[in-house]
């Protein structure tokens, strides 16, 4: 007999609490993919600023940072990030309550935790400087090496 598989959704619809690991690397250096776990509550009131939302796109389930609240909606970005998104306030699905990094258990209310969000938001000029840098450099690196090792035609 197979068993019945729920959607994030179905399980805050009916439990009111997802628990389960995360996917992807857009919430990095807090949560690493398939290493840390998620404990996520059913939205029941508006979110502010430095909550993480879960909300989907597409098929995709996706946890951001609420940068800022706005009127019908908010502003919404990974920690490891460049670019925001504005996301309705029917498309948020709950909020991160609390995870367990590395086997340690950490609460979203935590003084050190609200600490490093405020320091992740404070600090995106300054990262994002840094990664534009580092992607020109790149680019220069393989037009480079494109020129003293070009491709072999067949």
């Amino acid at each position: 007999m197979q068993e019945e598989r729920l959607t994030i959704e179905e399980v805050l619809t009916q439990k009111g609490v997802y628990v389960g690991p995360t996917v992807g690397c857009s919430m990095l250096p807090m949560l690493k993919a398939r290493r840390d776990t998620i404990v996520v509550k059913a939205k029941t009131e508006r979110l502010k600023r430095l909550d993480v939302a879960l909300y989907k796109r597409g098929d995709a389930y996706v946890l951001h940072r609420v940068l800022c609240p706005i009127d019908g909606g908010y502003i919404i970005r990974g920690d490891n990030c460049y670019a925001d998104e504005y996301i309705p306030e029917k498309d948020i699905l709950g909020v991160l309550t609390e995870f367990f990094r590395k086997g340690k258990h950490v609460l979203c209310t935590d003084k050190k935790y609200i600490q490093y969000a405020k320091r992740r938001l404070k600090t995106y000029k300054i990262r994002r400087f840094f990664v534009r840098i580092k992607v020109k450099i790149r680019r220069i690196c393989s037009k480079i090496f494109r020129f003293f090792f070009p491709r072999k035609e067949k």
